[in-house]
């Protein structure tokens, strides 16, 4: 088993400003996305610990909700039907 990676916050940041962009493209098209899928998508391009990391970021700040263990953009989820604090 290889070693953990450690992780400086110079490096987690630089990583979060690289991949987010082609996280958050994927489930643009308005289709939740399972964290497995987006890791494969991003196979070659990123490393699987690197998605994990930028997803828990994103959800935490709320740049994307996780929904029965799908991603999708706030925006497409108040689209789907599901009030929004505002509407309340």
């Amino acid at each position: 088993m290889p070693p953990t990676r450690h992780w400086s916050s110079a490096d987690l940041d630089a990583a979060i400003a690289r991949i987010t962009p082609d996280v958050l493209a994927l489930p643009a098209v308005g289709v939740p996305r399972a964290e497995a899928a987006i890791v494969t998508a991003l196979d070659g391009r990123h490393t699987k610990d690197e998605v994990t990391l930028v997803l828990m970021r994103l959800d935490v700040l709320g740049q994307l909700v996780e929904t029965g263990g799908k991603h999708i953009l706030p925006a497409a989820e108040a689209g789907q039907g599901k009030a929004t604090t505002s509407e309340m």
